[in-house]
């Protein structure tokens, strides 16, 4: 497949959402679709922004990242892979400059951590010429990128058991207020706020904050668009803790972005990465951030529009510095670019208030963290990232998130599963750095020669990697992961080992030869070595070679893997996902001929979520999911409190009138019966649909969750079916409906205060929540309810027992008898799904248009 293919293949998908999306939101399907009807269009249209990303990313060169923790020894493999062979220089070219020697005048000297952007090193030109002047070619972030970072480190930096989280009450207030001034355009469009909300709902889930504003979301969709750069900081503000620092920043970068025009790209002289002491790469340069004393630098976007931008500020807004290669250093560069990351760093927790107030380096230090995090997580969402040398060193690891960084990584450009991955290349390899350490005896070590490499095998890999992921112990099915290398760095001596000719190594010390036979022998001794490396006795002869440490070895195996076709492949996988979701969440309003083959196709699926939510109860996280499912009662009691200040408003279509008073006026005709107006909905009726709306959109969430999945061992794949038959489930059994009757039960008058928005949500919550548990059975007559095999029924009253000799010698085992029963209660509501047509007429024209929508995709995603 050609690169125009898989574009033209891109903007097919795209299409079709765009045509799946219009036809959930055509009013001739509101009755097919039902109460999820707007949040299922989001969700497709999510999918369409997705295909559209992916559109970009087929436009784009093969990547190679170097990735890893702060301080274990990225650099040296960068330079060795990005230099060419024979010892030359890496030469940086520049429009109109002679070639600049990268590592002696660009990179930042010193051995700490320098960048807080990614540097990209490519050999291709650029499809326009830098301005004159100009020569630097510098990535920018976005608006949404800087709003994103900021509650990246909220969330993963601040001690949030001492952050105030508002209430509905002040979101209500902050939306009115911002209503008044909304006048303006800003330029951010429906599809970037439906790309934050997905962001935030997506890394952080679960989080109180997150809880309540998820109902704030529909204002900020109208509200965003129009608002000034002053009301847009307060309309965003709560997704950082509405911290001053951190509104200061936002404010000046995002104007910065404006003045550019938003462009993505900017140029800079040659002076703001010379010298190095004062570059914009440098990380220490944001340590300026704020200050008076900051030396400004020009940046000009591609249609000449110049800004003035302090050094600090202009630090922080770069995401990528690109540097083209004067000489191609290995033929992997015709058509690969190596991406170098900043060290992923270890988050802290903090009272931030305290914090950012009593540290003048606390704004510095919190936003390069959340940077650092954020643009790995953009590159990944941007499929920019077709193979990692992810780099660790021995010891406790430090970074806690890594784990969850590189499993997402994995699952997008490998699979998800160890079937997915059958037949895929590996683009992970694992490099165990600093192998030199393992030559040294400590006093005091009577570790066996094997036992240190086993331990390194284990702090590095499997008891960190291996206890977050199953991936390192099962890459295929029945195979562990097989791609690791072990790397030293020869530009730090190591003379307990080796002899040196200045700095160049000469030989491995002979009286030390027998004693690294014996630990080679130790290492190749263990089953972790033949389980986790291709080739143990040259992973480790190599990782010895002089004036090398086995990055040769590694680039060998690069340039197998980094072939043009593999990135095309990567991204025509994600695009069938993205087909095959949009068809999972469309294709059950499509009524086909033969109900009989779809009951067998579902039955199938049924069978498919049983295997594993089996899996789950084996990990003990089966009644862990079922609470998910569920909607809290202070989620709800916010919602409705919200509803319920907001005020209820007439039909759509109905005319604004007072209310009747029944007086005749003299002299005035008697009002006809069809002067009144429409009536309006009632209270519980519109307080039940703000209910189930909130259940569904918290089902939709759950649903595309990674964190979800990984936390309870059950798929996103098989969640969405688990929430497509529960949203059917609610549709047929008329949830809403009687909802609105328990409410009703609950509540006096026709305007409930909102006083009574605690009530109300237990009321709801008990309904809905009943429903997840029971599947609708648990007050079922028993003829009504599902057999467990063919002896009882599921979900059968409990005996009650009044004393001692009501209990048995052995304990019942309730956990596994209530998993059968909800087991058959699922398999019944899948076919009680499958078959119903809910009395619904269908409209045979769009029946053919949703089928053509749907057949296109799998035609297109195959």
């Amino acid at each position: 497949m050609t690169s125009e293919t898989l574009i033209a293949a891109c903007q097919s998908v795209a299409s079709l959402g765009r045509e799946a999306e219009a036809w959930l939101e055509d009013a001739r399907n509101a009755e097919r679709v039902g109460p999820e009807r707007a949040i299922l269009a989001r969700s497709v249209r999510k999918l369409g922004i997705k295909a559209q990303r992916l559109e970009a990313a087929a436009g784009r060169s093969m990547s190679v990242a170097v990735f890893g923790p702060s301080q274990v020894g990225k650099s040296y493999l960068v330079s060795v892979i990005a230099s060419p062979e024979g010892g030359a220089a890496l030469e940086a070219r520049f429009d109109g400059l002679d070639p600049i020697d990268f590592l002696q005048k660009i990179n930042p000297a010193g051995e700490k951590e320098s960048t807080g952007l990614v540097t990209r090193f490519t050999t291709q030109k650029a499809a326009q010429p830098t301005p004159p002047g100009f020569p630097v070619s510098l990535r920018l972030l976005s608006e949404l990128d800087i709003i994103k970072i900021l509650g990246n480190t909220y969330f993963n930096e601040g001690d949030q058991t001492k952050e105030d989280v508002p209430s509905a009450d002040d979101l209500r207030k902050t939306v009115e207020s911002l209503s008044a001034v909304a006048r303006f355009d800003s330029g951010l469009t429906l599809d970037d706020i439906i790309d934050l909300q997905d962001y935030f709902q997506k890394h952080f889930v679960g989080n109180r904050l997150i809880d309540i504003v998820s109902h704030y979301w529909k204002d900020v969709e109208r509200l965003a668009p129009k608002l000034d750069l002053e009301g847009r900081a307060k309309l965003f503000g709560w997704l950082w803790g509405s911290h001053e620092k951190f509104t200061w920043l936002y404010k000046a970068l995002t104007s910065a972005i404006e003045r550019l025009g938003r462009a993505p790209d900017a140029y800079a002289a040659i002076e703001a990465l010379m010298p190095r002491e004062t570059s914009v790469i440098d990380v220490a340069t944001l340590g300026k951030l704020g200050l008076q004393d900051d030396a400004s630098i020009e940046l000009q976007n591609g249609a000449g529009v110049k800004i003035l931008l302090p050094r600090a500020l202009a630090t922080a807004l770069i995401a990528e510095l690109r540097i083209e290669m004067a000489r191609q250093p290995r033929a992997m560069f015709a058509h690969t670019d190596l991406l170098d990351f900043p060290g992923a760093r270890s988050r802290q927790k903090f009272h931030l208030t305290s914090y950012l107030a009593e540290n003048e380096s606390g704004l510095k230090e919190t936003f390069l963290r959340g940077k650092v995090a954020y643009l790995f997580d953009r590159y990944v969402a941007e499929q920019e990232l077709t193979a990692m040398m992810l780099c660790v060193r021995p010891s406790a690891q430090e970074v806690v998130t890594l784990p969850d960084m590189i499993d997402e990584w994995i699952g997008d450009t490998h699979g998800r599963t160890p079937q997915a991955r059958i037949g895929r290349p590996v683009g992970l390899f694992f490099v165990l750095t600093w192998f030199d350490t393992h030559f040294i005896d400590k006093a005091g070590d009577t570790a066996s020669p094997s036992g240190r490499f086993k331990a390194r095998l284990e702090a590095s890999l499997l008891g960190f990697f291996g206890k977050a992921h199953s991936w390192p112990h099962e890459w295929t099915p029945g195979k562990p992961f097989a791609n690791s290398f072990w790397f030293r760095n020869p530009n730090y001596p190591a003379p307990s080992i080796i002899r040196y000719d200045g700095r160049r190594e000469v030989e491995v010390l002979p009286d030390l030869k027998p004693r690294i036979d014996e630990l080679r022998e130790g290492f190749l001794s263990i089953p972790e070595a033949e389980r986790h490396f291709a080739d143990p006795g040259r992973a480790f002869d190599e990782g010895l070679r002089l004036n090398d440490g086995g990055a040769g070895y590694i680039v060998e195996n690069l340039e197998r893997v980094c072939r043009p076709d593999l990135k095309d492949k990567q991204v025509m996988s994600a695009l069938s996902e993205v087909g095959r979701d949009i068809v999972a969440l469309i294709e059950r309003f499509h009524v086909p001929l033969d109900v009989g083959t779809r009951l067998t196709a579902r039955r199938e699926v049924a069978g498919r979520v049983f295997d594993t939510l089996e899996v789950a109860i084996n990990h003990g996280t089966f009644a862990t999911f079922l609470r998910l499912l569920m909607i809290d009662t202070t989620e709800m009691s916010e919602l409705i409190y919200a509803a319920l200040r907001a005020g209820f408003s007439a039909p759509e279509g109905a005319a604004a009138r007072p209310p009747a008073s029944g007086v005749i006026r003299p002299g005035a005709a008697r009002p006809k019966a069809t002067d009144a107006p429409p009536p309006r909905q009632r209270a519980e009726h519109q307080l039940a649909q703000h209910a189930i709306d909130a259940f569904i959109a918290r089902l939709r969430r759950l649903a595309e969750s990674e964190i979800v999945s990984r936390t309870t061992h059950v798929p996103r794949e098989e969640t969405k079916e688990i929430v497509d038959e529960i949203i059917g489930l609610v549709r047929r059994t008329k949830l809403q409906e009687r909802l609105a009757e328990r409410i009703a039960e609950h509540v006096s008058g026709s305007h409930p205060e909102p006083e009574n928005a605690a009530r109300i949500a237990l009321v709801a919550c008990a309904e809905i929540n009943r429903l997840v548990g029971d599947l609708g059975f648990g007050k079922a007559p028993a003829d009504q309810r599902p057999d467990i095999d063919g002896e009882s029924k599921a979900f059968e009253p409990r005996s009650v027992t009044f004393d001692a000799k009501g209990l048995g010698a052995q304990a019942k085992p309730f956990a596994s008898q209530y998993a059968s029963a909800w087991f058959a209660g699922f398999y019944k509501i899948v076919e009680d799904n499958a078959t119903s047509a809910e009395g619904i007429q269908v409209d045979l024209g769009q029946n053919d248009r949703l089928k053509a929508v749907i057949d296109g995709l799998r035609a297109g995603t195959k």
